[in-house]
């Protein structure tokens, strides 16, 4: 059971096991697509069992930080040796190579990074399965128009499983993820987004794009805790989706807000695939990561003044 903390936005225990339902879905669906069609990333998500055991043992017995970060490290660098590993660091208009070791690092880092990343958002009903299906939705699109059908398809597979979960997590939820659903989908996005790299699908940048409310809230909250001294591993409710249920805005309303921020990222990402002109992409993502902030820092305001304010 998910006992209530001082990160928790909810007010009763209730079962934090909804990503064993996740996992098993997602399982059975891999399993079928893995006798039916050659995609190698499906030879090489089975790797990531080993964190979700751990994810789970630490949702029933709570295991240390440090000892979860080391496996992941250890299970990231796995990853890299079977191929998953950026070559190259692809931005709009630049493609700038990379020293092999240099990569390696980059990558375990990035891995990692998004596995605690998905853990730190899943904190609001219905937010990380939302956010999962509008992602992966996007990647199946994506996919589709590059000429994958297989990657789509592994994707759509990840947006069907989550459905299944969503209709009993939107809120008022009944069931968690758990670290087991937020550990899986931080692998999932990671590895998705490394794969597409890797194969020339679609660029890194532009994956991150696409998730990128979860990376702009997670890593500006991360840097700011960091920069006041705080223990960044501790639960707490500084999130910016977690602020704005606090002001007032209730889960629902903050819930439609982060899916439509989600949606206007998946259309600059569908957008930005089929131009090919550096400049756009370039004005594109700097006017629509500068937009992002500027809402950022007026939550930062709002939050302010109502502290005064009490």
């Amino acid at each position: 059971m998910d006992i209530p903390n001082q990160r928790s936005l909810h007010d009763t225990p209730k079962p934090r096991t909804g990503g064993l339902a996740v996992l098993i879905a997602l399982s059975v669906g891999f399993f079928i697509l893995y006798g039916e069609m050659n995609i190698g990333l499906l030879s090489i998500l089975p790797y990531g069992l080993i964190i979700l055991v751990i994810a789970f043992v630490d949702d029933v017995y709570s295991i240390s930080a440090l000892l979860r970060f080391f496996l992941q490290i250890v299970i990231a660098s796995v990853f890299v040796s079977k191929g998953l590993n950026l070559e190259v660091l692809n931005l709009p208009g630049l493609v700038i190579p990379l020293n092999y070791f240099v990569a390696s690092a980059i990558t375990v880092l990035f891995i990692v990074w998004v596995i605690n990343l998905y853990n730190f958002m899943d904190g609001m009903d219905g937010f990380a399965s939302g956010m999962a299906i509008t992602g992966f939705g996007t990647f199946a699109i994506l996919s589709v128009i590059q000429g994958e059908p297989g990657f789509a398809i592994l994707n759509l597979v990840v947006v069907a499983a989550t459905f299944g979960f969503i209709l009993f997590n939107f809120p008022p939820a009944k069931i968690f993820l758990g670290d087991v659903g937020s550990t899986l989908f931080g692998i999932l996005v990671a590895l998705f987004i490394l794969w597409a790299d890797v194969n020339r699908i679609f660029p890194f940048w532009l994956g991150i794009i696409v998730f990128m409310p979860f990376f702009l809230d997670a890593s500006v909250t991360l840097c700011k805790r960091a920069f006041k001294k705080e223990k960044v591993w501790q639960a707490h409710r500084s999130h910016y989706y977690q602020r704005l249920v606090l002001l007032g805005l209730g889960h629902k309303k903050t819930l439609i807000l982060e899916y439509l921020w989600m949606l206007a990222c998946s259309v600059v990402g569908i957008f930005l695939l089929g131009n090919k002109n550096s400049t756009v992409e370039w004005v594109t993502v700097s006017l629509f990561l500068v937009l992002s902030i500027m809402v950022l820092v007026y939550i930062d305001i709002k939050t302010s003044n109502d502290t005064r304010n009490k």
